[in-house]
């Protein structure tokens, strides 16, 4: 009797076992929230950024040229070479890109950081020369003025070498000749040049990005400091570091597979690293450049 009450335990056990998994395995689980995603912000940057200005030089007339923002080039053919080393004739072209406000900055996607640290900037532009599609090299130095009223003795020329994700400076070292106009420099290469003060002092906080409903990858995400005009672009979600007591601007932007834009901005001082957990808002081309333009 003891025998048979065993094996009826042991059927009722197996038996509610045999429920307990059917019903594991028939239970719907609810499907995992998928985040929002986001093509490439780049083809929404560069339609907004200023374009490259072409100078064609026919004479001696014209090796002096200014460009639509007071960036002035002085220079002359007997300064230009083509890739052999070998003087040229006219005409040839100049070409020249100004950067001097944050705005133009981040459309071009050229912030103002040096080895980790951020830059005081008073402006960035690119000069190079062709002729025939061919680029030019220079045999003598060109000079080159930067437009501004209050023109800051400390500022030395930075060069950038483009590394093909971004522009790295270097400190030259070399001081700008103050005069009525700005600055007044020279260089012996073609390229970016910057007007700059290192600020960064190698240490301080960084400012990483997280979402719950967005997928980060493809957002552009910048920081301004408004003191020092200076532009800190974001890569892998966290920024460089930023020092202690630092107000900064957080401006970012996507743009979706219909056309549709997307941002999130917000002012902070920097005080300690932190993560900020954002989400996106739609918005408009009008609002988002304004917005820019307050910086």
């Amino acid at each position: 009797m003891r025998k048979l009450n065993l094996l009826n335990t042991l059927i009722v056990i197996t038996t509610l076992s045999l429920i307990s998994t059917s019903c594991k395995k028939d239970r719907i689980e609810p499907p995992e929230e998928t985040l929002n995603e986001y093509n490439s912000v780049n083809q929404y940057l560069d339609s907004k950024k200023q374009n490259e200005q072409d100078f064609e030089i026919t004479g001696p007339s014209n090796d002096t040229i200014t460009g639509n923002q007071g960036t002035k080039i002085i220079g002359g053919k007997n300064c230009l070479q083509d890739a052999n080393g070998d003087t040229i004739a006219y005409p040839y072209t100049i070409h020249l890109v100004e950067l001097y406000t944050p705005k133009d900055m981040i459309y071009w996607q050229m912030p103002t950081v040096s080895g980790g640290n951020i830059l005081e900037t008073d402006g960035e532009i690119r000069i190079r020369a062709t002729k025939n599609g061919q680029n030019l090299s220079l045999s003598c130095p060109y000079s080159f003025w930067m437009p501004n009223s209050a023109p800051d003795s400390s500022m030395t020329i930075f060069t950038g070498a483009d590394n093909g994700s971004f522009v790295d400076w270097s400190n030259t070292s070399t001081a700008f000749n103050l005069i009525s106009y700005g600055y007044e420099g020279s260089t012996s290469a073609f390229g970016w040049l910057n007007a700059d003060i290192q600020v960064g002092t190698g240490s301080g906080h960084t400012l990483t990005f997280t979402s719950q409903v967005d997928d980060l990858t493809n957002v552009g995400i910048f920081i301004y400091v408004p003191a020092s005009q200076t532009v800190i672009q974001v890569y892998n979600m966290t920024s460089g570091l930023i020092p202690n007591g630092t107000s900064v601007k957080v401006v970012m932007m996507a743009q979706d597979a219909s056309g549709n834009l997307f941002s999130y901005t917000e002012s902070r001082t920097v005080n300690n690293s932190v993560t900020i957990d954002m989400a996106l808002g739609q918005t408009t081309d009008a609002a988002l450049t304004t917005h820019l333009n307050g910086l």
